[in-house]
């Protein structure tokens, strides 16, 4: 390194020496040994390439600096090069951690160091003379050189470092430090050379300056201060003196002599110096040590040099004195007085040398201060001052004052009390006699005092008072100069301020700040005069001599008490500084709130200039105070601005403008106001903008006939519109600089208001000329620049959701007014046709008014900007406004957005040819790329075409990572959303994410236009792939790789990515670059490509085994030898390692403990990768590879275990055996454990078995028993599939596999029993079923095995239709027709079975082994008897395939396919029938019972029914067989099977009341059945039969259902309750309580018996209960004298009743049980209309709880989705009627309540909201107000026309995602209830009764005409429901795919309800007795059941409900009801 120049060689060394500290091996850093020169020992010699090269030197004895033969010889000179290595040195001890014990042993080495530099100096200084100008010159190049202070500072730096290891290490350093200072003194007062001494002086000071020294201990301190003060001795400087002027042509020796090093020439310089160091000494002393910071070390110096040699640090506010300063100001000291310097004996000496020192310099350089006499006669004082001697400096004494004062502070704070002397000095420079001659040194006055009152808290008071007063005084130190705009507020009054409040801090008086306060803007009065001209210049900016004697500012006019006007203005300036200054010091907000509001207070008639001070100093006071004291800044700054005029330019307008700007930028911390301010700044330009208007057109308007005057108006107007349009220009830089903060977007989900004030922004800058070309050459350059910083951040001028924007907001816009838009009108046309020259639209331009015009030159200007800032995506939001697309606006804006894309391209080429594309460029085009899939057809549109214009123009976009992974990231996401037409159709999801970066689309729900968006970008995107590999191919196909490397971690399920597909196609494809292969010919019609170099570099697997690898390789042979190969094999310890973390892996995911599915996939990975690379298989580890993802069972843990297990196998065939041993014990250990498809937790179960609740419809749930099933079921279906698939692959070669394989099956077979019958089970049981078949068909195996294993095959097969027929669950279309499928295949696999018997194995060779077969005694009889099985199995799957192809297409639509056909039930004769029904009975009873419902053959039920009652003993456990043993009816001869009731399976709840009826005839058994099974039930469940119960009374001649009640309502409060008021409510027939019914007796008696039964809490339960709703319902018959009265009068006497309710704790409303009221609005009562009766409406506040869905942790093995409760609170409203029978709604409701439990159970999305309603009383009721909803009837009284209009207006337009959620909500609810209607045939369908609710539901209301009865005693209504042309219209038309859904929902939902059809009509027929209007006899319940269709097949049925639809569809008979209830009730429709 030595042939390279000095400068690169010391800086390699520097960074060898860095690098070699941080480094160093860990044996090492242990290691403190030393060679003897005081190097660490280095086992690799690293450090000798820096300590070869160090100079030579002699060691030195501890603690001193010289050698012991020092002066025996002479060293020679260092070269530079040793310099270097030197300086390297000590780096790299800097750069070594402070723990490092190398710190300890490298001392020695620096202080010989050290003492070797010393020796060069003073060798040098020996052989030099002073006599001659000659040796002064050779002593400048012999020492003080550049690279012998570089060598110092570096030499300190390393010595302070070191002291800061230990306390030992900070005692040496300490001493070293000491002599360094001696020698220092001592070589300049020896005589000789003095620059390399001051050279070192001022090395150590920059040092010290910079780098943290440790407090120095155990008189230390003293030591090294009485080496320091020797420095400046007098001698010293006079020397320094004699040598500065002797040699004065050197006096500028830094700049002169470059290598000379910098020092100081004066004695000034000099004790500046020493008094700084020795202030970073005393001050340290007084503060507690911290960690120092490695930054100032490690960092060299830059200093800059004045012309005296005092150095000028540019950052002094972090040096280390100037951080101890502020640590003293801000703490007290701690250190006790015995350790300071002044309190110990031993070292007060030397503070007191130092004392009088000080006092010394202080008096010499502040002499004219202290001279007294105003005479002239200063320098007088100063003649015998060494300071005062040759050429005099101003700044060099005051340096010096500044330090020195510093110095005579810090020397008191080592005191126990500060001197007098020294507080006088400081008292005397803070008053208004002070003759300080500069403002530092009033600065440092307090700082000092600050410092002093600090730590002395007694002296607060009066200092506050002092500092109080002198602030009063007009000091020139104060002026801040009178134009405040600037806001800069003097040092001097910042300190004054700082000092103020940390005396008030340390004050006892609390008042004190309050009273300064005031005191000090008391002062704003008397700066309230208006000032003439002499005031407008800054006190600042006259001149002010600085000579010796004279001072700022004249003090002369103070001596006769009088202020002149300026000084006047000065004192109020600086008590406006001052008060914002020292609150923001004090910190506390409620000072800050207090002195913003006097500021604002004083704002009101203050001078001009006092008010832009006010203005000014208010903006830091706000941005510390709270966001309200925020809003009354800015309101405060804009109402100067609009109180301002042109005519009167006030300075206060231009400091408003200053301070909004500052408070703008200011705002980037407190973002939550910025949005509210910047509201306020464009309000405050609309202002001025209508302002400007308004002057514009005075001179047009005003009406004269005087020409001139009509002349100068015009000129006078122009020149005011002129100055106003300056004004508005100006006020873009607050506004663009509030918008800079890149964290504030105020476009991103602005607000409609918002987005009104920037489009009346930008509507003013196209109006006044102040945008486009025109604004370019008007504004200036800053101001063009902030216009288009606005344009970037504002929102796009119209939002996608304003509806009829054209016709309504853009015409009425007030911002422009009609007079001056008129008056602009023609000059926006001429603009815009200039803009739009090359489309032809003269005519419409002609007839567009002024608001259209300037709409679209306001969004060409403001997109143009943008698009020059590289952001053109916005303009593409235009497009996303129907209103607009629909106007004759549509094609000018085509033609801006052409304009805008062409400004774009333009631009980025312009960036591109200088290949400086802006990073934004690839986040524009990625938002494009979004913009394809919008929700409107024209935004795709334009978005399609400037993508198109933007990938093929700069096709190498196409390399950027962005770019590239956002188009494929697309295609994945829209092919995702197109899957769910098929796996969720009747829910579209409308937002789809990314889980791979920050990518959301939002799409529209039209299916058809979702395939249309993804075909075309997939071609896109093909043809730009194809582009760009074509010319970047390497770069693109790297990025591909990194998509497809970064993709998810994929697994088994949900494998197929278009984006991955798309992008593994490019990345296989030949390379252009590769031209040899290009021109290839295909070879055996294949089409070459590059798939064996992808797959290479895809190989995951190879990823583990290499990280393996590597992993053995360091345990194995650590760091070194990293050449060699890795080993091949596992080793012991890595196998046992693995055991272990497996094993804790098990019990961990057994325990329930945390362990996410990305670690578990890693460690089965690796399991694997230890096994593939193990010489032999170890059990235990397949054991726990197998285990693990087992004992976790959830689909994506199975899934990851396949991928580990397929991975093994192929690696490691001998595995086989043993891995699927594993698989088959675990499969086995889950039918022990019941887990998967043998749990029964999810099975089938009667929707009306489990709670009924009356709540809305709620998704969540449903989505939550989806997960779960999925959860449940998806493992078992994965394992099938590995186990299928192994099977096919060794079904040839490994007969011990396929003996496991057939014990695992025979063992899960005989599980069958176990097997869920869960909807979504069909699929894993019949995978499992074929599979059982595939075996049987390819194995050879013994005959009995073969006939056992096909017996337990259809057993199994059988056990799937034992129970009721299921539909799928959900609405994936996907899992129907993969079960046809697959039921298809079974129909193959069981048509195909035949019997073989061909290999037999026994001893008895004269018996067939179908003799062990039960029912069988040859191989040829069972065969026979195997022929019916078949075809019952086959009947039974070919009726499964029906109903689950009408399920898959229940609109019999051809182009779906999958049509049902059921060709072989067509074929069976009735004989048939009779003969396999009976078979199938000895097969299976339950299976046989179970045909009655697929095949309704009257045979089939004959048969039935024949068996059941011959053999009821076979069919106990089977509810449903129950109906054939009992009929309609009971039949005496069944009398004898009935000893079987009290053991038969319970039926559902209703179905068990329906036995109480006399047709049952009161039989003993029946009844005690039919008890046991309510019994049985819980309360929660029977509680919503409550009106059957009740009704199940009226023949209860044995009293078992009096029982019942009785016991029941023992157990539940609510149900004891809720049974009383329907039994109250059955008393009489008729609403008036005339006419009692016949069960009245037995219900007054119940009744008593009830209450009289009660007791306790019970009792007290019910009166509070019974008392709180009874004076609420009581309300209602108290109003009814008022009935003629008006509504105020009503509503008066509701409040009235209402604030007498008291509300106890723990009361309900009846329609609400579940719920308890905490509160109620007693002003919220509300009558309602009726003629007759009272009823009124009440709001209740409602605790209530539900079940919340927890979310899932998508990685968590644990449940992904629970369900807990949480209580909340919510307001009810509920109607309380007297006079109205309500049983019959609440029968209707109770129905609807029972519909909708069926579609939620088997996961149908449709919508019925069962309000409830409670009938209490005859007559009386509670009817809960359903929530947020309007009836269609106040939306025709609100003049909406139509239901469409309705949505539009209320969601937005039709193809935004708040509508299509809205419209689907509608699709749903519509489905639901039309079904209800039909069903129960609800009638008085007019609009009053239809609700639509805040969510777009249908909700019907008032059910009180249905079955059988309409309004006025006929069924005008039609017979099928509602479903007129605005609902056909709302859903998209009849040709739309909302129509279709609400079809195939509405068939779907009369098939689900179907197979239920008997308990809804027992529920029903139940309520016959109570006479209900509805009710005509049995005809009534009859009719109910015709219309379930029940004759019909599945196929047939949804024939027939598409019938009903197609009736339903604008029948007139609805609409000429409508027309009849408009004419008759006034109703609109």
């Amino acid at each position: 390194m030595d042939c390279l120049d000095e400068p690169l060689h010391l800086q390699i060394l520097s960074s060898l020496a860095t690098s070699l500290a941080k480094s160093q091996p860990e044996e090492t850093k242990a290691n403190g040994d030393a060679t003897p020169n005081g190097d660490v020992k280095a086992d690799d010699g690293r450090l000798d390439v820096i300590t070869r090269g160090l100079p030579e030197v002699q060691s030195v004895s501890n603690g001193t600096l010289r050698s012991s033969d020092d002066n025996e010889t002479e060293d020679e000179d260092w070269t530079e090069f040793e310099i270097n290595h030197a300086i390297s040195y000590a780096h790299y001890v800097v750069a070594l951690p402070l723990g490092s014990p190398q710190l300890k042993a490298a001392l020695r080495r620096v202080k010989d160091l050290l003492s070797g530099l010393l020796a060069q100096g003073r060798q040098s200084g020996t052989n030099s003379s002073p006599s001659s100008s000659t040796s002064q010159t050779s002593e400048l190049n012999l020492s003080g050189t550049h690279h012998q202070a570089r060598l110092c500072e570096q030499l300190i730096k390393a010595l302070l470092w070191i002291s800061w290891t230990d306390e030992a290490s900070n005692k040496i350093a300490a001493e070293v430090l000491n002599h360094l200072f001696e020698d220092i003194g001592e070589l300049l007062t020896t005589g000789g050379s003095i620059t390399f001494p001051l050279v070192l002086l001022n090395s150590a000071h920059l040092v010290l300056s910079r780098c943290s020294i440790p407090a120095l201990v155990d008189g230390s301190l003293a030591t090294v201060l009485d080496s320091l003060l020797k420095i400046a001795s007098p001698s010293n400087l006079v020397k320094v003196l004699h040598q500065n002027s002797h040699h004065s042509s050197f006096r500028h020796a830094p700049s002169r002599f470059s290598f000379i090093a910098p020092h100081p020439l004066t004695p000034a310089g000099v004790v500046t110096i020493v008094s700084e160091i020795a202030n970073i000494l005393l001050a340290g002393s007084l503060l507690p040590s911290k960690d120092p910071e490695r930054r100032p070390f490690m960092t060299p110096s830059n200093i800059h040099w004045t012309s005296t040699g005092i150095p000028e640090e540019p950052d002094m506010h972090h040096s280390v004195l100037s951080v101890q300063i502020e640590s003293l100001i801000s703490q007290s000291i701690s250190l006790p007085v015995e350790k300071r310097l002044f309190g110990q004996n031993n070292t007060s000496a030397i503070g007191d040398e130092w004392d009088k020192a000080a006092l010394k310099w202080w008096n010499e350089a502040s002499a004219p201060m202290h001279d007294g006499s105003d005479t002239g006669h200063g320098d007088s004082g100063r003649r015998e001052s060494l300071f005062s001697l040759g050429e005099a400096v101003v700044d060099e004494e005051i340096e010096m004052s500044v330090t020195v004062l510093h110095l005579l502070n810090l020397l008191n704070l080592h005191r126990e009390e500060p001197s007098s002397t020294h507080l006088s000095r400081l008292t005397m420079l803070l008053s208004e006699n002070s003759t300080a001659s500069d403002c530092r040194v009033f600065e440092t006055a307090f700082i000092c005092t600050s410092m002093i009152v600090r730590n002395h808290p007694a002296l607060g008071t009066n200092m506050t008072l002092h500092i109080r007063r002198l602030l009063m005084t007009p000091l020139p130190a104060f002026e801040s100069g009178m134009n405040c705009a600037a806001g800069d507020v003097p040092p001097a009054v910042k300190s004054a301020s700082r000092c103020l409040a940390i005396c008030i801090e340390m004050s006892p008086n609390d008042d004190l700040i309050s009273s300064t306060l005031y005191s000090l803007l008391n002062l704003l009065q008397h700066g309230g005069s208006a000032l003439g001209s002499s005031v407008a210049q800054s006190l600042r900016s006259q001149p002010a001599p600085l000579r010796d004697g004279e001072t700022i500012g004249t003090l002369s006019t103070l001596s006769n008490g009088k202020k002149t006007e300026e000084q006047k203005m000065l004192v109020a300036l600086t008590a406006v500084e001052v008060v914002s200054c020292l609150s923001l010091d004090l910190g506390r907000d409620d000072i800050i709130h207090l002195s913003i509001s006097l500021l604002l207070q004083r704002l009101r008639g203050v001078d001009l200039m006092i008010e832009s001070a006010i203005v000014t100093n208010l903006v830091p006071l706000a941005l510390a105070a709270s966001d309200a004291d925020v809003v009354e800044v800015y309101r405060a700054f804009s109402q100067i601005s609009r109180s301002a005029h042109p005519e009167d330019p006030r300075m206060t307008s231009n400091a408003v403008l200053a301070a909004q700007t500052r408070l703008a930028r200011g705002m980037v911390k407190r973002l939550r106001c910025a949005e509210g301010y910047l509201v306020d700044l464009l309000s405050l330009f609309a202002d001025k903008g209508t302002q400007t208007q308004m002057i514009a057109m005075s001179g047009i308007n005003f009406e004269t006939r005087d020409k001139e005057k009509q002349a100068l108006l015009k000129r006078e107007s122009e020149d005011r519109v002129s100055d106003m349009k300056a004004w508005m220009g100006a006020l873009f830089i607050p506004l663009s600089t509030l918008l800079s903060h890149e964290s504030f977007n105020p476009a991103k989900g602005a607000s409609a208001e918002l987005v009104s004030l920037f489009r009346n922004f930008w509507f003013l800058c196209v109006a006044f000329g102040l945008s486009g070309p025109a604004g370019e050459k008007k504004l200036s350059e800053y101001e063009w620049k902030a216009l288009g910083d606005i344009a970037v951040k504002t929102p796009a001028l119209v939002q996608e959701d304003a509806v009829d924007f054209v016709d309504s907001d853009l015409e009425y816009n007030s911002i422009l007014r009609k007079d001056f838009a008129a008056s602009i009108a023609n000059k926006n046309r001429a603009t815009l046709q200039e803009y739009l020259a090359s489309q032809k639209s003269g005519y419409e331009i002609r007839t567009m008014s002024a608001p259209q015009t300037t709409l679209l030159i306001a969004i060409c200007d403001l997109e143009q900007m943008r698009a020059a800032a590289f952001q053109p995506s916005i303009m593409l939001e235009y497009f996303s406004n129907e209103s607009l697309n629909s106007s004759f606006l549509a094609p000018p804006l085509v033609t801006i957005g052409q304009k805008v894309s062409s400004t774009f391209l333009k631009q980025l080429s312009r960036q591109v040819v200088i290949h400086r594309s802006p990073p934004i460029v690839a986040q524009e085009t990625c938002r494009v790329l979004v913009a394809c899939t919008h929700r409107f057809r024209k935004t795709r549109e334009v978005a399609r075409t400037f993508a198109k214009q933007i990938l093929e123009t700069f096709s190498a976009l196409l390399c950027d990572r962005q770019v590239v992974f956002t188009l494929l990231e697309i295609l994945t996401l829209m092919r995702r959303s197109c899957e769910m037409q098929f796996t969720d159709e009747y829910s579209p999801i409308h937002e789809f994410k990314s889980d791979k970066m920050a990518l959301t689309l939002s799409l529209t729900d039209d299916y058809m236009a979702r395939n249309e968006i993804t075909t075309q970008l997939f071609e896109l995107a093909s043809n730009w792939l194809s582009l760009a590999i074509s010319r970047a191919p390497l770069e693109v196909q790297s990025t591909l790789q990194s998509y497809l490397n970064e993709s998810r971690d994929v697994l088994l399920i949900d494998s197929v990515e278009m984006g991955a597909g798309l992008a593994l196609h490019y990345c296989k494809a030949i390379s252009t670059l590769d031209r040899q292969e290009a021109i290839m010919p295909k070879i055996g019609s294949w089409p070459a490509d590059s798939s064996n170099l992808v797959a290479s570099q895809f190989a995951a697997k190879n990823y583990f085994n290499g990280e393996l690898s590597g992993a053995r390789h360091i345990l194995e042979q650590g760091l070194s030898n990293l050449q060699q190969g890795s080993p091949v094999e596992s080793s012991k310890a890595e196998l046992h390692a693995f055991k272990t973390q497996m094993a804790d892996a098990v019990r961990k995911v057994r325990n329930k403990e945390h362990f996410s599915i990305p670690d578990l996939r890693r460690l089965l990975l690796r399991a694997s990768s230890v096994l593939t690379s193990s010489s032999t298989v170890d059990q235990d580890v397949i054991h726990y590879l197998v285990e693990l993802p087992m004992a976790a069972f959830t689909p994506l843990a199975i899934a990851a275990g396949v991928d580990a297990w397929t991975w093994l196998l192929r690696e490691k065939p001998e595995a086989e055996v043993a891995l699927l041993g594993e698989i088959s014990a675990s499969w086995l250990e889950t039918i022990r454990t019941e887990k998967g498809l043998f749990s029964t937790s999810m099975n089938y179960a009667d929707p009306f078995a489990v709670p009924v609740e009356y709540s809305p419809t709620d998704k969540q749930i449903i989505n939550l028993e989806l997960a779960k099933a999925k959860r449940m079921l998806r493992p078992h279906l994965l394992l099938i599939q590995v186990l299928s698939s192994q099977f096919q692959a060794i079904k040839y070669r490994e007969p011990g596999i396929m003996i496991a394989l057939t014990r695992l099956m025979m063992r899960s077979l005989g599980a069958a029993h176990k097997m869920s019958t869960h909807p979504l089970a069909r699929e894993v049981r019949f995978s499992l079923l074929l599979f059982g078949f595939q075996i049987l068909a390819s194995s050879r195996m013994e005959a009995l095995l073969e006939l056992r294993l096909r017996d337990r095959l259809y057993a199994a097969a059988y056990a799937w239709f034992s129970v009721r027929p299921q539909w799928s669950f959900g609405s994936d279309r996907i899992q129907v027709g993969a079960e046809i499928k697959l039921l298809q295949d079974f129909a193959r696999a069981i048509a195909e079975d035949h019997v073989r018997g061909d290999h037999s194995t026994s001893s008895m060779s004269d018996r067939s082994p179908a003799l062990l077969i039960r029912g069988s005694t040859t191989l040829h009889e069972y065969s026979v008897q195997h022929r019916d099985r078949i075809k019952i199995l086959q009947l039974l799957v070919e009726n499964e395939i029906s109903r689950l192809a009408v399920w898959y297409n229940p609109g019999g639509e051809t182009s779906r396919g999958m049509l049902a056909t059921g060709a072989l039930e067509k074929g069976v004769t009735n004989d048939e029938w009779t003969r396999l029904i009976s078979k199938a009975w000895t097969l299976s009873p339950s299976m046989a019972v179970h045909m009655g419902e697929r095949f309704k053959q009257f045979t089939v039920q004959n048969e039935i029914g024949r068996l059941v009652r011959s053999n009821p003993k076979a069919v106990v456990d089977v509810p449903e067989a129950l109906h054939y043993l009992l009929g309609e009816k009971l039949s005496q001869s069944n009398s004898g099977a009935l000893k079987w009731l009290p053991v038969w399976a319970a039926v559902p709840p209703v179905t068990a009341l329906a036995y109480f009826q006399p047709r049952f005839g009161n039989h003993p058994l029946i009844l005690q059945y039919a008890m046991r099974v309510l019994e049985q039930y819980p309360v929660e469940l029977t509680f919503f039969f409550v009106p059957q119960v009740v009704q199940g009374l009226r023949t209860d001649r044995s009293g078992y259902v009096e029982r019942f009640i009785f016991e029941t309502s023992k157990i539940s409060q609510l149900f004891c309750h809720q049974i009383i008021w329907n039994m109250k409510a059955n008393m009489y027939k008729d609403d008036n309580a005339t006419e009692p019914d016949s069960m009245k007796p037995m219900l007054d008696r119940m009744i008593d018996m009830i209450v009289a039964d009660l007791s306790g809490k019970a009792k007290a339960f019910y009166d509070t209960e019974f008392t709180f709703f009874d004076a609420v319902t009581s309300i209602s018959g108290k109003l009814r004298p008022f009935i003629k009265a008006s509504k105020p009068e009503k509503k008066a006497k509701i409040d009235e009743e209402m604030a007498k309710i008291k509300l106890e704790v723990g009361v309900y409303l009846p329609s609400n049980p579940d719920g308890v009221v905490i509160d109620l609005d007693r002003k919220a009562g509300r009558p309602l209309q009726s003629h007759a009766k009272a009823p009124f409406m009440a709001t209740f506040k409602v605790q209530k709880e539900r079940l919340d869905i927890e979310p899932d942790s998508s990685n968590d093995l644990s449940d992904e989705k629970a369900l807990v409760k949480r209580k909340f609170d919510t307001w009810i409203s509920a109607i309380f009627k007297v006079g109205d029978d309500c049983r019959q709604d609440m029968l209707a409701l109770q129905v609807i309540a029972m519909f909708k439990n069926v579609f939620t159970r088997i996961g149908l999305v449709l919508y019925l909201f069962p309000y409830r309603v409670t009938a209490t009383a005859p007559g009386c009721g509670v009817i809960d107000v359903v929530p947020n909803a309007t009836s269609r009837d106040e939306m025709g009284r609100a003049k909406i026309n139509d239901l469409l209009a309705y949505f539009i207006d209320k969601y937005g337009g039709v193809n935004t995602v708040t509508f299509q959620k809205a419209r689907l909500n509608f699709i749903q609810s519509m489905a639901a209830y039309s079904v209800s209607c039909y069903i129960l045939q609800i009638k008085d369908r007019h609009n009053g009764n239809i609700m639509i609710d805040g969510e777009g539901h249908i909700v019907h209301v008032d059910f009180g005409f249905l079955f059988d009865i309409g309004p006025g005693g006929i069924k005008f209504e039609p017979n099928s429901f509602k479903l007129n042309h605005e609902m056909v219209a709302l859903m998209g038309g009849r040709e739309s795919q909302g129509y279709k859904m609400f079809t195939e929902l509405t068939i779907k939902a009369f098939l689900a309800i179907r197979p239920h059809a008997d308990q809804l009509c027992d529920a029903c027929h139940l309520m016959l007795g109570t006479g209900l209007p509805s009710f005509k006899g049995e005809g009534t319940i009859k009719r109910l059941r015709d219309r379930f269709a029940l004759h019909l097949n599945e196929k047939q049925a949804a024939e027939f409900m598409m019938g009903v639809i197609r009736n339903a569809h604008e029948n007139v008979r609805s609409n000429v009801y409508d027309g009849f209830q408009k004419l008759q009730n006034g109703i609109p429709y």
